[in-house]
């Protein structure tokens, strides 16, 4: 009887540590940048761990080739995330910062380094 209740419990236990977060899996959205660059599709895979931390990608249109998700966390409703994507113009590292709502994520984005570039905003939804 021991047995079994310590397996129950392994087994409970090793379920709970792989519980998926509400960002787990795949999201496909768009991030409204201004005029000449216009509106820039993405989509987001994203997995994360019993601690929170994130892993996945991001697939950017006009980059050269999906760009791993370096490093972040999630805490309640919120998602924030680091990724270096090569473009035409070389390597450009992003910050990520969602936020959960009833419908998908709002996002924020701007370049690492805030002495360039500009904030700019974006929505993903589950993607099928």
């Amino acid at each position: 009887m021991k047995t079994v209740v310590l397996g129950l419990a392994f087994a409970l236990g090793a379920t709970a540590a792989l519980a998926a977060s509400p960002f787990d899996g795949k999201w496909a959205g768009t991030f409204m940048r201004p005029q000449p660059a216009g509106d820039q599709a993405v989509t987001i895979t994203v997995a994360t761990d019993d601690s929170g931390r994130v892993t996945g990608a991001m697939t950017l249109a006009g980059a050269t080739a999906p760009a791993p998700i370096e490093w972040g966390y999630v805490t309640k409703d919120q998602i924030v995330y680091k990724v270096v994507a090569t473009g035409p113009a070389g390597l450009a590292p992003f910050i990520y910062i969602g936020h959960m709502t009833p419908t998908g994520i709002e996002f924020g984005r701007r370049p690492e380094d805030l002495k360039v570039g500009f904030l700019v905003n974006g929505i993903v939804k589950k993607a099928p």
